[in-house]
């Protein structure tokens, strides 16, 4: 017989070593495989476990401002919705002393507010009236200091303080409330903080 193989030099086979040899190197092979298998399954968890908390985080942060904008459109609204009152308030009086053929006088205590340096402001009394108990104050975002506490601010003259907008302020609004010599009734003016120079 022929020997194809080129076996006929070998006088015996053992089979069974040969089985436990392929046994154990399968056997091995699969060990490492599964242990490299499990090592990469628990990278790419580990990797999606932070890739997932840092969506989470950038999904708050984005809402969060999502939310400060939505707050300072509302605050907007409502500024407008004063800014008209006034302009109404002002034309009625301009139409009134255009009647009468004199010049409208300035009712009580006016403001006006400025940005002197940075984030430094001055709040003018322009009206003719003395403003007495002046508070101002703000959103809980926007960062006072300096503040006038219970102040007594005569006509033309001006008190300052500091307000610090970060990126988290909400509402910019400047709320400045006085007793004036006409009623024992707090008046109150808004204003949006001016920009800083």
């Amino acid at each position: 017989m022929m020997d194809v193989l080129g076996l006929a030099g070998l006088k015996s086979w053992d089979w069974e070593t040969i089985g436990d040899q392929a046994t154990s190197i399968g056997v091995l092979v699969a060990l490492l495989v599964g242990i490299t298998t499990n090592v990469i399954m628990a990278r790419q968890e580990k990797v999606t476990r932070q890739g997932l908390l840092l969506q989470q985080r950038l999904g708050e942060e984005a809402a969060n401002r999502a939310d400060a904008a939505a707050l300072r459109t509302e605050a907007a609204a409502r500024l407008t919705e004063e800014y008209t009152r006034r302009v109404v308030v002002a034309l009625e009086t301009l139409a009134a002393s255009n009647l009468q053929g004199s010049p409208a006088p300035t009712r009580g205590v006016q403001w006006n507010l400025v940005n002197d340096r940075k984030s430094r402001y001055r709040l003018s009394n322009v009206g003719d009236k003395t403003a007495r108990d002046v508070v101002v104050t703000a959103h809980e975002t926007l960062i006072l200091r300096d503040v006038p506490e219970h102040a007594v601010v005569q006509p033309t003259e001006a008190v300052t303080f500091l307000a610090l907008q970060t990126f988290g302020t909400k509402d910019s609004t400047i709320t400045v409330s006085w007793l004036d010599d006409k009623n024992s009734e707090r008046q109150i003016w808004r204003y949006p903080l001016p920009p800083a120079s």
